[in-house]
């Protein structure tokens, strides 16, 4: 593993120990403050900010495998942790997620008074804790388990207005109901991200085609290089967040190897360069088509059964 992206798993690995220390402290704050002030929107936003700790654990784990050598046994490392951990995550979310809309819903059947000033000032000084975890992981999109946590975060910050404008509103107007449905727009969101990170964890997990790749384009670009004829058994999968890999036949004239090695780099540079793939097995085979000739020949799609 390089030293640049080490020293850049270091760091993410202490802005990852950073929020763990400042979202404990967040969450017994909002656990306290719901119970006294009585607003469910709080004590939601604490399930939702107690949720985060497995996430910050599991994350940080995660992190700690990722920087760790292939090996005998782990041929290609350990780049997936990161990925099962975030479907772990999101899977819990799901339940907080459920558990809130029951919450909300029972609090509507018996609605309560709530003490808005107190739910205001947690509001606030969550909505600044959550913000600022964030903003500390706000360029690290590619990593599907530092993305599982930055959404999270970010969909903290996102309630925390919520509970905020609520409070106001309350304050305002004296509508008691306003309190469980901003739990309703937590777990509403809390829904909506977790459901993503489940969708693109699986997709690696099952070796899919990585987001934003069609297979036929990568094929017309290898065909692009001069030299090659025929591509084929092309398959494409995700090694982790963030590496990719690609392994297919390609067809070529008979030539001395020398010639081969050439048109294997250039194949390799076109693949790096306009689609990031940079781990690849490519078996040459030798073909007798005319110069001019080029082809993709996608696999056949499995016979149904009668």
């Amino acid at each position: 593993m390089s030293g640049h992206l080490h020293n850049h798993l270091r760091l993410e690995s202490w802005v990852v120990k950073l929020a763990l220390v400042a979202t404990l402290l967040l969450v017994a704050a909002e656990f306290v403050a719901g119970h006294l002030s009585r607003s469910l929107a709080l004590t939601s936003d604490a399930w939702h900010n107690l949720s985060d700790l497995p996430t910050l654990v599991l994350s940080w784990v995660a992190l700690y495998f990722e920087r760790k050598p292939p090996s005998e046994r782990k041929t290609f490392g350990y780049q997936r942790a990161g990925v099962l951990v975030a479907f772990v995550n999101a899977l819990l979310l799901l339940g907080v997620a459920a558990f809130l809309i029951f919450e909300g819903y029972q609090r509507i059947m018996r609605p309560q008074s709530v003490a808005t000033g107190m739910m205001l000032g947690v509001g606030i000084l969550a909505l600044v804790i959550n913000a600022g975890v964030s903003l500390g992981l706000a360029r690290q999109h590619r990593d599907l388990n530092l993305r599982s946590v930055f959404v999270h975060y970010l969909g903290d910050a996102l309630s925390n207005v919520g509970i905020i404008l609520g409070a106001w509103l309350i304050q305002r107007t004296g509508e008691r109901l306003i309190d469980p449905v901003i739990a309703f727009l937590i777990a509403g969101l809390i829904l909506w991200s977790s459901i993503g990170i489940i969708v693109d964890s699986t997709n690696i997990l099952l070796e899919g085609l990585p987001k934003g790749i069609k297979l036929d384009k990568v094929a017309a670009a290898m065909l692009s290089v001069e030299g090659v004829r025929e591509v084929h058994d092309v398959h494409i999968w995700s090694l982790g967040s963030d590496t990719r890999a690609l392994a297919c036949h390609v067809g070529i004239l008979d030539m001395p190897t020398s010639e081969s090695e050439t048109i294997c780099r250039r194949i390799n540079e076109v693949l790096g360069a306009q689609f990031d793939i940079r781990h690849t097995t490519i078996q040459f085979e030798h073909t007798h088509a005319p110069g001019d000739f080029h082809r993709y020949m996608p696999e056949p799609a499995t016979s149904k059964k009668k």
